[in-house]
């Protein structure tokens, strides 16, 4: 019965395809960063913006996007931390670009004004290890006598950890930003082409458009079956990769790696050497359910991937808290609530990139290689720490 119901549900689906015309605003124009299937990968996204930012680039805006932008900075600063003549009265044209300048998304410095401006770009994660401090405090001892702007560049205006110091940005602002600038300028063909394309990535993909979300719920909700068995049953690009990944951490499993079956996105594993560090718990009561402290997280976004070292306190033994707490000290020295916790992300590895690999498996079986040797290094260190003390 239940097969003849699914067979049904898709036919109904097919006889009513036309449903899906509403949605050729978004889907039926081309659209390069489709093409080039890079519309949601953060890293993209930040070369985008620095090439926007360059006011000695040619894509036609000369210094008016940094301008712009630094405007809506001090405009929405309610700690009055920003001088508004200094800034906006300075030779935008003297600002040199840098990408992943000591892991910083974006920084802009004139060496000749004396000031910098680090972007960090979250489009989809969020903060991790207390980043911003440690880049604010590298910032402050390699440029002491600069003024500095600190900018958080969320989708939507998430606050940052250190929120006295660092402005909030949102993509809201920069579409805004870039629709007023080419009203205004003319740009050549292929540049505003390439810009208006942009706009219309951060509006589908970043910052959600309201006339796509209720257009998407009505279609869904006339279909509900029908598209969520196109959903379960088919392949597609985030699960290939899923299974190429499983498959190396598998391989590495002989190699005292523990890979626990998890969803698609999230693959979850531990290591003989942790598991003597902070032993199995005598029932499943930890943060996850289970009978183990800790987790080692492969989280997959948009064909890229991280490894995250998360602790979980809940029902720990005092013995093994002792042990969380050297973890603790050692990878987040600055944690002001290490006694009491639910989950901790201590650790988390560089991304990843799988996007564009022409043997998918050999590079997931090499990259993955490279993020267990980073986690095994840190263990390393770990174990030292504790057998030193």
């Amino acid at each position: 019965m239940d097969h003849i119901d699914d067979k049904n549900a898709l036919q109904d689906f097919l006889l009513d395809i036309e449903c899906l015309d509403e949605l050729l605003p978004w889907t039926g124009k081309f659209n390069l960063f489709d093409v080039l299937k890079i519309s949601r990968t953060e890293i993209r996204h930040s070369n985008m913006l620095a090439w926007l930012l360059d006011p000695n680039e040619n894509h036609g805006f000369g210094d008016s996007f940094l301008k712009n932008v630094l405007q809506r900075i001090i405009e929405t600063d309610s700690y009055g931390k920003h001088d508004i003549f200094q800034i906006l009265l300075s030779d935008m044209y003297s600002f040199s670009v840098y990408r992943e300048w000591k892991n910083i998304d974006i920084l802009l410095i004139s060496y000749e004004e004396k000031i910098l401006v680090a972007i960090e770009n979250k489009v989809g994660a969020h903060e991790h290890s207390n980043q911003l401090n440690k880049y604010r405090k590298t910032l402050e001892t390699e440029f002491q006598d600069y003024k500095r702007i600190y900018v958080f560049l969320t989708p939507d205006g998430e606050d940052p950890s250190d929120v006295e110091n660092w402005d909030v940005l949102t993509y809201s602002d920069i579409v805004e930003l870039l629709e007023h600038l080419c009203e205004q300028k003319d740009l050549q063909q292929d540049i505003s082409l390439m810009i208006r394309n942009y706009i219309d990535v951060i509006r589908r993909d970043i910052v959600k458009d309201q006339e796509l979300v209720e257009i998407c719920n009505k279609i869904y909700n006339k279909h509900k079956k029908a598209l969520d068995l196109i959903f379960e049953n088919r392949t597609d690009g985030t699960k290939q990769i899923s299974d190429a990944i499983k498959k190396a951490l598998k391989k590495l499993e002989e190699e005292g790696l523990i890979v626990r079956d998890s969803d698609c996105t999230e693959l979850i594993f531990r290591t003989a050497e942790m598991d003597n560090i902070l032993p199995k718990l005598a029932t499943p009561s930890s943060s996850w359910g289970t009978s183990h402290c800790y987790i080692f997280l492969l989280k997959i976004i948009d064909g890229r991937f991280f490894v995250a070292f998360e602790l979980g306190g809940w029902n720990v033994p005092e013995d093994e808290k002792q042990t969380m707490l050297k973890i603790i000290d050692y990878l987040k020295p600055d944690d002001k609530r290490k006694e009491v916790f639910k989950y901790k992300r201590v650790y988390r590895t560089k991304w990843y990139d799988l996007n564009g690999a022409d043997d998918l498996e050999a590079e997931a079986e090499k990259l993955v290689r490279e993020a267990v040797n980073e986690i095994k290094s840190i263990e390393d260190k770990i174990m030292e720490i504790i057998k030193k003390q």
